[in-house]
């Protein structure tokens, strides 16, 4: 791994207690190193770099040493225990990285959704995965310690954790051609050792900003992401390396980002909506400043990553972290449903500083779903509040900022201030098929597709965020429109037009038995082909047209080796082998 040189670095070796300091460009260790990709050379005791070395790479008693971090006031003072017991998560060196795939292939070889009279969705499924292979595909660069390929949309010479959680969860279709999941393992591999994740790091130079600063750690996902991924794919013996990692970031936000009574708190572009009101901004700083609430997203979000974390470990038999996970979502979903929830307008609002729920109405209140805070009432009123047209149901999907809040901008929607993000659509959409709700997932995700598949054939692009008065791309404050743009936004015309439209899914449960569900909703003619699983099974899969929703499907399905599918429809259910 590549370690900066004149910064002072702690390095943690796995199987190893002893630390490797670089401090002014001077090495304290015996083992070899390399400059700039050069010859590796033998070296005891301190040595003096070059002046002009960029970077350094080390290995110690055939280790690999994983990338040094800039020390921040007293961060690290302690390892976590899980990073203590576990190690660090290590990768692979980056000249062992595979060659990036042939972009041709993200054409050829990647899935054809079916669904006759909606050809717009259908190109615009095959735009997203041509446009990544084409043009968002990246190797690590020299200096970066990145060890892994990776996907960039163009934005600051940044990659970010959320915007990667939500590439790997429709990259799946395409996980074939290119491991989308690996790209978390840059992320990983740049973890402190008390257990910081970043919310950010540069693929320049690997730099990563003070964790001190609100702005670079916020909402953490990673346990959705990895537990989407142990659904598609059943790797155990991934879980087993993320699990330490996972669980010792879970620790860090919960220790550094909590009030007392254990919400949780950033600022607005640590969360990712950088620009939603939730305090009068004429005594806090929009973008950077905490405002001193307690932030539903961000504490909804803790109790979601804690259930997949719990998941996870009963998957691996291990009681690591159990107790502490399953103790913070019990007070958690103590204080979401005694405070945070607004019985008068049926959703769940943000706390200030004297535990008062606040007048601002923004979409976070859908991450509860995720999380599992909200009973079968309160799950009623959320779905009303989707579906209202006068607060979150919008043009284009759901509104960031509700169009009843007095900071909503119309006509645009001004980023967060009520544009419609697709990975936010997914997120609400994820929440309701979580909640049990199909059919209501089902009907919010046909939205988005079918609006998002009207601004394609519009304009020939996948956007940042969609206008949430008409069918079109958002807009800035000055009337700008906000950028092309793939990356998150894949996640509607892929991951829920597969999953939620056609309404084919992968399910595995903790055990690790899995099948193939096909929820048959659609009337029209639908279906897909070449869907390729993880074990390189391919299906072909097609329901012809019905005239009504109880009429039995008549159903063409192949694989290309034996494979159970359990089919759901109005009609019934059964479960039924084919490929054989």
């Amino acid at each position: 791994m590549r370690i900066l040189c004149g910064t002072i670095i702690a390095v943690a070796l796995l199987g190893n207690a002893a630390t490797v300091t670089v401090s002014q460009g001077k090495s304290d260790a015996t083992g070899k190193f390399s400059v700039d990709g050069g010859e590796a050379v033998t070296f005891d005791g301190k040595i003096v770099l070059p002046d002009t070395a960029k970077h350094v790479d080390i290995s110690l008693s055939e280790h690999v040493v994983r990338r040094g971090v800039r020390s921040f006031g007293n961060y690290h003072d302690r390892t976590d225990d899980a990073l203590k017991s576990h190690g660090m998560f290590t990768n692979e060196t980056v000249d062992v990285v595979s060659s990036l795939p042939d972009p041709s292939a993200f054409v050829r070889d990647v899935p054809r959704p079916i669904w006759d009279g909606h050809d717009d969705a259908v190109r615009c499924f095959a735009h997203c995965f041509e446009v990544t292979g084409r043009d968002y595909l990246r190797a690590p660069e020299p200096g970066s310690g990145f060890t892994r390929n990776f996907v960039y949309t163009p934005f600051g010479s940044k990659v970010f954790l959320w915007g990667t959680c939500f590439i790997t969860m429709y990259g799946r279709y395409a996980s074939h051609v290119f491991p989308f999941s690996s790209m978390l393992d840059n992320f990983y591999g740049a973890q402190h050792r008390d257990g910081w994740i970043a919310r950010s790091i540069s693929i320049l130079d690997g730099s990563t900003g003070d964790k001190g600063d609100l702005s670079t750690s916020g909402c953490n996902m990673t346990g959705w992401a990895e537990w989407r991924n142990w659904e598609w794919s059943g790797d155990r013996a991934r879980l087993e390396k993320v699990y330490p990692t996972l669980l010792a970031f879970h620790r860090w936000m919960r220790e550094n980002r909590t009030w007392k009574d254990g919400t949780y708190f950033c600022n607005g572009l640590g969360c990712g909506m950088d620009n939603i009101v939730r305090f009068d901004t004429a005594k806090y700083s929009l973008y950077n400043h905490h405002g001193y609430l307690s932030w539903m997203d961000v504490t909804f979000q803790a109790v979601m990553n804690a259930r997949f974390l719990l998941k996870i470990a009963r998957v691996l038999g291990t009681d690591e972290g159990v107790a502490e996970l399953e103790d913070e979502i019990g007070r958690l979903t103590r204080i979401a449903n005694e405070q945070m929830w607004d019985e008068r307008s049926g959703i769940y609002r943000d706390l200030d500083r004297y535990g008062t729920r606040t007048p601002y109405t923004h979409n976070s209140t859908f991450w509860a779903l995720l999380a599992g805070v909200a009973d079968e009432a309160k799950i009623d009123a959320l779905e009303k509040a989707a579906f209202d047209a006068k607060r979150f149901y919008a043009a284009c999907g759901i509104a960031t900022t509700a169009m009843n809040d007095p900071n909503f901008k119309p006509n645009g929607g001004n980023y967060a201030q009520g544009g419609c993000y697709c990975m936010l659509d997914s997120m609400v959409v994820k929440g309701f098929e979580a909640a049990g709700r199909l059919d209501t997932a089902h009907r919010l995700a046909r939205h988005s597709v079918e609006a998002v598949a009207k601004v394609f054939a519009d304009t020939g692009y996948v956007w940042e965020m969609y206008n949430p008065s008409e069918v079109g791309p958002g807009k800035m404050s000055k009337g700008e429109h906000c950028r092309r743009f793939v990356g998150f936004s894949g996640t509607v015309p892929v991951m829920l037009f597969v999953e939620n439209v056609l309404g084919i899914r992968m399910e595995r449960g903790e055990d690790g038995v899995a099948h193939l569900v096909w929820d048959i909703r659609l009337l029209e003619r639908h279906g897909i082909e070449n869907l390729v699983l993880a074990d390189g099974t391919r299906v072909n899969l097609l329901c012809q047209a019905r005239s009504a929703a109880d009429e039995k499907p008549v159903l063409k399905m192949s694989a290309s080796r034996p494979l159970k599918i359990k089919i759901i429809s109005a009609a019934g259910e059964f479960i039924t082998e084919i490929g054989k």
